[in-house]
């Protein structure tokens, strides 16, 4: 049997739509019985929607116009991403772009009076959970690869290889080989810095045992034959607050925001007619 919510039914698609995303959750795992699993996911599900619907009316009823020129860009960007042509209904993507942009607003207006974390709190956090910010092993590297697949053989991409190692071993800087040989030419073959275990495993032991600076020969891996070159190293160890700062804020800005969201919802649904009926009774609604 569907819901109602002030009079408007919960649509069954919308019901899974909530299901499939929450139960992305992980949290969902910790309940092994299947059966049991699905009936909480449902009943979560089903508030969820009810939620978006309580949302969406709000949102319709609020008198205030939607800025005109946000309007006019949101719907240049819908068009750009759908590929809208002539064909399309421009009324139709108008008055769906309206209501999104009066949903984003109830929802931002939702959370906006959620106070923002204090420096002082940050810290606090941090102090009071230092073991819970390990810093892994980090690498800085940079590489040059030729690939070995359908469009290059293995012997196409050996020779290629050792022609680039021949030109390193003649002085030619590393990133300026990476750039006319490589098959991953970007910045010069700079990989960024990565953690111990991103790579592929062939790759983190070839540049494992170097000091920054210097550079393996040839080595494989299932990709293809590579050179890299470290450029740095950190030792595994315990994260500084400044490394961590910005994530905590972040997830203690979110945590209030939720708890404010929540309290706005709370008062929506207190306020509401919802009303689990028959289905011939919805179906009149």
């Amino acid at each position: 049997m569907p819901y109602l919510v002030n009079g408007q039914i919960v649509p069954e698609q919308l019901i899974r739509e909530e299901g499939n995303r929450i139960a992305r959750d992980p949290q969902w795992q910790t309940i092994l019985d299947p059966v049991e699993r699905a009936r909480h996911i449902r009943a979560a599900a089903e508030q969820c929607a009810q939620d978006r619907i309580l949302i969406e009316q709000a949102a319709a009823r609020d008198p205030r116009p939607i800025d005109a020129a946000a309007l006019e860009q949101a719907i240049q960007t819908q068009k750009s991403q759908w590929g809208c042509r002539s064909g399309f209904d421009n009324n139709q993507i108008r008055q769906l772009t309206e209501r999104n942009l009066r949903v984003q607003r109830v929802r931002q207006e939702m959370i906006g009076g959620a106070v923002k974390p204090t420096a002082e709190e940050v810290e606090a956090f941090f102090n009071a959970h230092r073991d819970k910010f390990p810093r892994p092993e980090m690498f800085h590297a940079s590489h040059i690869v030729k690939y070995v697949n359908h469009e290059q053989s293995e012997e196409q991409a050996e020779a290629d290889i050792a022609a680039a190692l021949a030109e390193l071993e003649r002085g030619v800087p590393f990133a300026e080989v990476a750039d006319h040989r490589s098959d991953c030419k970007d910045k010069g073959g700079d990989l960024g810095q990565f953690p111990a275990g991103y790579m592929v495993e062939e790759f983190e032991e070839a540049i494992r045992g170097l000091e920054p600076g210097q550079r393996t020969g040839i080595f494989t891996t299932p990709f293809g034959f590579h050179i890299a070159q470290l450029h740095s190293k950190t030792a595994a160890g315990q994260a500084s607050f400044e490394e961590t700062r910005v994530g905590i804020e972040r997830v203690l800005t979110f945590g209030r925001e939720h708890e404010a969201y929540l309290r706005t919802i709370a008062e929506l649904r207190c306020r509401a007619d919802i009303r689990w009926v028959p289905t011939a009774e919805a179906a009149s609604a």
